[in-house]
């Protein structure tokens, strides 16, 4: 049976193993030093029930109290006596499970542990030699192998990956003993220092791979030539077939259009499409190393959409999918969630008054109209404590946007631009006097505007006698009992935005002096 040999230059022994072949076809080669004894080598390195001759048996020893330096000997891995380690936990997020129960932070998991991560869930884990694994979304994992040998350097890792996706980062595997290997129900993944990733898909019978540094060996679950994957290519192998020759990962997004902060709980992150790509996954993590991961997601297209996440400091990265499902090189870029307190949701305007909803985290509000889509030409800036603004602009077309306040003058997020449009105000009211009737009239308007005509028995019109809309800038009225009148019109277009009221008149009738209707006061509240 061919053979591939690991070999560790400054090492005094290598591992040889049949491609894709079980732990009882694995040996270590050791170099033998002065004073070396197979005795003495027995009860440094082996277990029972193999002995010192087992030893010379299959090396071809005549002597086993002298041997020459240098000499090679062939130890099989199954010989060895076993030191059992265990992987840490350095992040958990959502729905994990170890066993079948929940998983928690800085845990330490043995050989053997069987790991299974929710729908929206992640586990990292860190192990002993620092390589990190982490398992992604939908994932049933098994850690078969956490252990190093007596006597030897290096550490034996292995997965046992039944489905879902993991993604690693294995540090330069030094010691004899050394290996890091991936097996699915499909293919099995030899590296011995790499960054790649694992998928398998037991229903489909499908297992793929993808290197984005260093190199991997691929090869079927029994015996079978091994393909090797350089970083920048991926296989997807299928169950009962020989492993395909390695395939191009597509390059990373770019995401020179994602802003550095959010102030929006609904996030979207824009990313050039990518040639090739028929979808995108995408990831945000609190770290830059992408250990703890919060969030996951593929798309068919830009942007990125999330939501939900707490306001604090996170790393998005995206890749693109090809046709055959393998994922490229990732694209990273840090950002900033700043969305709380979320902004407040606008009324309709009224007239020239903007008004809002209470948001209850907010320490106030500010309002910015604005004359241009930029907010460069601003009409004015206002901070209030309370969700409402009369900005008594003249008559035009503005921008609007209010954000809330975290603390005094401290800005927070800005809600949705809304328009508003300042209407012109009715012009002065004239009055006609017959038959104990008052007629009201004022200069019509274009547009097809209705009108909301006023009496008041005070000027802050706390006491409205009539209030009326009509059709027509006219309106007669029975006159009312002698005394002193406040009298106000505003108009109202068809898509219901109001004008400002127009200025208040005084309306007076003392007895038998006529009835008198005083020229526009100052603009009304």
């Amino acid at each position: 049976m061919a053979r591939t040999l690991f070999r560790v230059l400054s090492g005094i022994v290598v591992l040889t193993a049949a491609a894709g072949a079980g732990a009882s076809d694995v040996e270590v080669i050791y170099s033998t030093r002065a004073g070396d004894t197979l005795i003495g080598l027995e009860k440094r390195f082996l277990t029972a029930p193999f002995g010192w001759k087992g030893l010379q048996s299959r090396n071809h020893i005549s002597n086993p109290a002298r041997m020459p330096v240098g000499s090679q000997l062939r130890i099989p891995e199954a010989w060895l006596q076993v030191e059992p380690r265990s992987a840490r936990v350095l992040a958990v997020q959502g729905d994990v499970t170890v066993d079948g129960r929940r998983l928690a932070v800085d845990e330490t998991l043995p050989g053997g542990s069987r790991l299974r991560t929710g729908d929206e869930a992640f586990v990292t884990l860190l192990m002993p030699d620092d390589s990190r694994l982490t398992v992604q979304p939908g994932s049933l994992a098994r850690l078969e192998k956490v252990q190093g040998f007596r006597g030897f350097e290096g550490q034996d890792t292995r997965v046992y990956l039944e489905r879902g996706r993991v993604e690693t980062t294995v540090t330069s595997q030094r010691g004899p003993a050394a290996r890091y290997q991936v097996r699915t129900p499909t293919a099995v993944v030899g590296v011995r220092g790499t960054a790649f990733r694992v998928g398998s898909d037991s229903a489909a019978g499908t297992a793929q791979a993808e290197v984005t540094g260093g190199e991997v060996r691929m090869s079927p679950p029994g015996a079978g030539p091994a393909t090797a994957l350089p970083a920048g290519f991926g296989a997807v192998a299928r169950a009962g077939a020989a492993i395909p020759a390695p395939r191009a990962l597509l390059r990373a997004p770019q995401l020179d259009a994602m802003p550095s902060v959010m102030e929006r709980v609904a996030m979207q992150f824009p990313f050039a499409a990518v040639k090739g790509a028929v979808r995108y996954r995408a990831q945000l993590a609190r770290d830059e190393a992408f250990n703890d991961v919060v969030m996951d997601g593929v798309f068919d297209a830009s942007p990125a959409r999330f939501t939900g996440l707490a306001d604090g400091d996170y790393w998005l990265r995206v890749r693109a999918i090809d046709d055959a499902g393998l994922e490229g090189y990732d694209a990273a870029r840090a950002f900033a969630l700043r969305a709380r307190p979320e902004p407040p949701r606008a009324a309709p305007p009224r007239a020239a008054t903007l008004s809002w909803e209470q948001v209850p985290a907010a320490a106030g509000y500010r309002l910015q109209v604005s004359r241009d889509a930029a907010f460069k030409d601003l009409a004015g800036e206002w901070d209030r404590p309370a969700p409402g603004v009369d900005t008594r602009l003249p008559p035009g077309g503005y921008l609007g946007g209010v954000a809330t306040l975290r603390g005094v003058g401290q800005g927070g997020p800005w809600g949705d631009v809304q328009p508003l449009a300042v209407r012109r105000a009715p012009g002065p009211v004239a009055l006609n006097v017959y038959n104990k009737r008052l007629r009201f009239a004022w200069p019509a308007e274009p547009g097809g505007r209705i009108y909301e005509f006023q009496l008041a028995r005070d000027a802050a019109f706390g006491d409205i006698l009539i209030a009326q809309r009509i059709g027509e800038p006219a309106l007669t009225i029975p006159a009312p009992d002698a005394g002193v009148y406040a009298l106000r019109v505003r108009a109202i277009d068809p898509d219901g935005v109001a004008s400002p009221w127009s200025a208040v008149h005084t309306l007076a009738h003392h007895y038998v002096l006529p009835w008198r209707l005083s020229a526009p006061a100052a603009p009304g509240p």
